[in-house]
């Protein structure tokens, strides 16, 4: 768990309108909630939040215009689809006592002997996946050593075990597989594909061909 600070700077506008004027300042429009508070209108600046995204950071100290309120945590991210940015971001705070569900990255760590002895690849199914948990608890992200798996072989959810958590939805769905090497067959070319002779000379050209012949 890693407890990092964000500002965030409270606002009283909303709506599509503002929140256009504001991404076009370098702001990223938002909104701070908490069970049995009143919701906040906020917005942070674009470049810390893309660095604090990076830093996968479980619990944030968020500084609204100075004043801190602790644990905190991102609870959804918009993305535009196009230019893959932050479109909008939701805090929510959080009691350190109560459960909570979480979306968490997964990291792949080491080569496939798969990939590296026999030519297969390495697709990654699952980028995330939510557990429920303590607030203490969250972990930065999740990490699988794939250096054993062979062709054929797949990681799944069910092999994640933790006394700390519970992985939320279906344990079957697939974390990560490797693919055997593709096949590229050589077709030869059919009688319609053959290359075809010299095609006729028409009109003049024709004509004073055959005068040279003759």
């Amino acid at each position: 768990m890693t407890d990092t600070k964000l500002n965030v700077t409270t606002r009283e506008n909303a709506g599509k309108k503002w929140a256009k004027k504001i991404r076009r300042d370098g702001q990223i429009p938002g909104i701070f909630y908490q069970h049995g508070q009143k919701n906040i209108q906020i917005s942070i600046d674009k470049k810390e939040l893309l660095i604090f995204l990076r830093q996968e950071a479980a619990l944030i100290s968020a500084l609204f215009d100075g004043k801190e309120m602790k644990n905190c945590v991102v609870r959804e991210l918009q993305i535009d689809p196009l230019s893959r940015e932050p479109i909008h971001v939701d805090l929510m705070g959080v009691s350190m006592t109560e459960k909570l569900t979480v979306a968490v990255p997964i990291h792949l760590t080491g080569v496939p002997d798969g990939v590296k002895n026999q030519g297969g690849s390495l697709s990654q199914i699952l980028r995330e996946i939510e557990i429920e948990c303590l607030p203490a608890d969250i972990p930065e992200h999740l990490e699988f050593d794939v250096s054993a798996l062979q062709i054929g072989d797949t990681i799944s959810v069910k092999s994640i075990h933790s006394d700390k958590f519970v992985v939320v939805g279906d344990l079957d769905r697939i974390i990560a597989t490797v693919a055997a090497p593709r096949i590229v067959e050589t077709v030869e070319p059919t009688e319609a594909e053959a290359p075809t002779a010299e095609p006729e000379l028409v009109g003049k050209k024709k004509e004073e061909k055959e005068e040279e012949k003759s």
